[in-house]
C-alpha cells in the first residue's frame, strides 16, 4: 500500500461560525488519516510503543485554496510518505471535497522518540516497512524561513487543563493551534481567509502549566503580500513550546448561513 484514503464527514466541532471547516480540523484529519495508514504498516503508536518508542509530529506546514469545505460535507484525505532520513519522516496529505475540488495539501515532519531516553530514535530500522513516494511530494520540504520580529497586537495566557491532554499525557499539539487562532475576531474572519500555515512544535508541556502567547503582525514589502502572523507560545516564561506562523489573503467565498443548503 503506498499510500492511503480515507473519507471523513464534518462535524459541529470541525465547524467555525459561519459553517466553514477549520484549521485546527485539517490538522487533525491529517493526523487521523496518517496514524490509520501507519496501522496498516504495523506502524502506529500501539505498534511501536512495544519497542520504547513513540511517534512525534515536530513541524506542519499546510497551503489552502479558498474552496472550503462546510459541516456536514464529506472530505476526502489522502496521505504518503514522501522522504525519509535517519531521523524524520516526512508525510504529504491532499484534502478535497466530495465534488472533487481541493480543500488544503502539506505536509508534516514527524521523528521517534526513545520513550526511556527521551531522545530522537532512528527510523531507518523500519525502512522496508514504508513505502516512499517522491515523485508525488506537494512542496519542497526545505524549512520556512520567516521573520521574528513585528509590531506586537496580542498577548494572553492559558492554562493547560485536562481536556488539552493527548494520551501521553502532554498537551495535544492541535491545542497550541487552537490557542493561537483564539485571537482572530469573527469579522478578521469574514474578511481573511487563511492560505498558509506554519506550525513547529518544540517544547513539551503539560498539565497545570502555564501558556504565554504572544501575537505579533509580521511586516510586508507591498500591499500585495499577505497579512503575516506569528504566534510564539512559551511554557512557563521559559522556552517556547510552539511556532505558529500564518498567512492571510482577502476572502473571496462568502458563505450566508441562512441560505445554507448541503452540497449535493
Amino acid at each position: 500500500m503506498d499510500n492511503y484514503t480515507h473519507r471523513y464527514s464534518l462535524t459541529a466541532a470541525d465547524m467555525d461560525t459561519r459553517y466553514r471547516m477549520t484549521s485546527n480540523a485539517v490538522l487533525l484529519y491529517y493526523q487521523d488519516c496518517w496514524a490509520r495508514y501507519m496501522a496498516c504498516l504495523n506502524l502506529a503508536a500501539f505498534d511501536v510503543v512495544k519497542e520504547q518508542r513513540l511517534w512525534v509530529i515536530t513541524e506542519f506546514n499546510a497551503w489552502f485554496t479558498q474552496q472550503t469545505a462546510l459541516w456536514s460535507d464529506d472530505i476526502e484525505v489522502i496521505v504518503w510518505n514522501s522522504e525519509i532520513s535517519n531521523l524524520r519522516l516526512y508525510a504529504d496529505f491532499r484534502i478535497r471535497r466530495q465534488d472533487g475540488i481541493e480543500v488544503a495539501h502539506g505536509y508534516g515532519c514527524w521523528t521517534l522518540l526513545d520513550t526511556e531516553a527521551h531522545r530522537p530514535a532512528p527510523i531507518t530500522p523500519f525502512l522496508s516497512r514504508i513505502p516512499i513516494l517522491p515523485e508525488l511530494t506537494c512542496d519542497s520540504h526545505k524549512k520556512r524561513r520567516f521573520a521574528t520580529e513585528g509590531s506586537l497586537l496580542q498577548q494572553f495566557e492559558h492554562t493547560v487543563t485536562s481536556i488539552d491532554l493527548d494520551f501521553n499525557e502532554h498537551t495535544n499539539n492541535r491545542t497550541y493551534l487552537h490557542i493561537a487562532m483564539q485571537s482572530a475576531n469573527e469579522t478578521f474572519m469574514d474578511t481573511y481567509a487563511l492560505s498558509s500555515l506554519t506550525i513547529r512544535w518544540q517544547k513539551e508541556s503539560f498539565f497545570g502549566d502555564t501558556l504565554q502567547c504572544r501575537l505579533l503582525q509580521l511586516p510586508s514589502e507591498s500591499a500585495e503580500q499577505p497579512i503575516r502572523y506569528l504566534h510564539t507560545i512559551t511554557c512557563n516564561n521559559d522556552k517556547t513550546a510552539a511556532q505558529i506562523y500564518s498567512e492571510w489573503q482577502p476572502r473571496t467565498e462568502h458563505i450566508d448561513i441562512s441560505t445554507y443548503a448541503k452540497r449535493e
